[in-house]
């Protein structure tokens, strides 16, 4: 988990300076996806169950996100930026993709025997 949080978080850092060719979807999207893989292995490092119960947490953090969005309940500043404005159906496939990384990412560390990542 630890390594997976260090991925996402140089992943979140790239779309955040990233100003090339496709930067609009790079930043909405990619993004999304290093937010919730980051979600994910903070809650592998906090809690210890299943992977199911953190897939639903995730999910349910990442539904809150976008509930928030939709009903306009914007925190001010940085808050904002983390958050996001604008929701978006396609932030949902975003998150879903996050989740199967994160997943997918943990599942390769255990059978590999890694403890760190």
């Amino acid at each position: 988990m630890v390594l997976l949080g260090g991925v996402a978080l140089v992943v979140g850092a790239f779309t955040l300076f990233y100003r090339g060719p496709g930067q609009p979807f790079i930043r909405g999207y990619v993004s999304d996806v290093a937010a919730t893989m980051l979600v994910y292995a903070f809650l592998g490092l906090l809690w210890r169950t299943t992977a199911a119960r953190r897939i639903l947490a995730t999910a349910a953090i990442a539904a809150a996100v976008e509930f928030y969005q939709i009903v306009g309940m914007i925190p001010p500043g940085i808050g904002g930026v983390l958050v996001g404005a604008f929701p978006d159906p396609w932030d949902l496939v975003a998150y879903a993709i996050g989740v199967v990384a994160a997943l997918a990412w943990e599942r390769r560390s255990v059978r590999s025997g890694d403890r760190t990542g």
